[in-house]
């Protein structure tokens, strides 16, 4: 078995996961080893400024970070709102934002690891998850 087919396995049993859980509780489990970083996230209403992040596997502490996009549907700079998380697989996370997003705005969501060991979200202290490729989850306000 290669090591892509190992990763595709885990991506689908982390999927798996998500579609068995039911209810609306923060649900976290513990890491996988060797399983990839991972954000899921469906297109929503959110309630008040609060959007929920469907699904999110750290492999080490970190946070989900939400950005707006501008007018071409590109993400922006500047966080709208942020969730710690510990290491681990995550279902149902809520994340409060800056501001109420607007029916048919796009958003973005991302993965950071916690690099500064400060609590909190930092832009310029903690690192994306990913280094190759901008790996993030598009989704609409509804």
């Amino acid at each position: 078995m290669t090591r892509g087919s190992n990763n595709l396995k885990r991506s689908a049993a982390a999927v798996a996961a998500v579609a068995m859980i039911a209810g609306g509780a923060h649900v976290a489990t513990a890491a996988v080893p060797g399983a990839p970083p991972s954000v899921l996230v469906f297109n929503q209403t959110p309630a008040g400024k609060a959007i929920s992040i469907d699904y999110a596997n750290l492999p080490v502490d970190g946070y989900v970070v939400v950005y707006a996009s501008d007018g071409e549907g590109k993400r922006t700079g500047e966080p709208l709102g942020s969730a710690a998380l510990k290491a681990g697989s995550h279902q149902d996370v809520k994340v409060e934002l800056s501001a109420a997003p607007a029916k048919g705005a796009a958003l973005w969501a991302s993965l950071y690891k916690d690099k500064d060991g400060k609590q909190g979200f930092d832009a310029a202290g903690d690192k994306p998850m990913w280094t190759k490729l901008p790996m993030q989850n598009a989704f609409t306000i509804q």
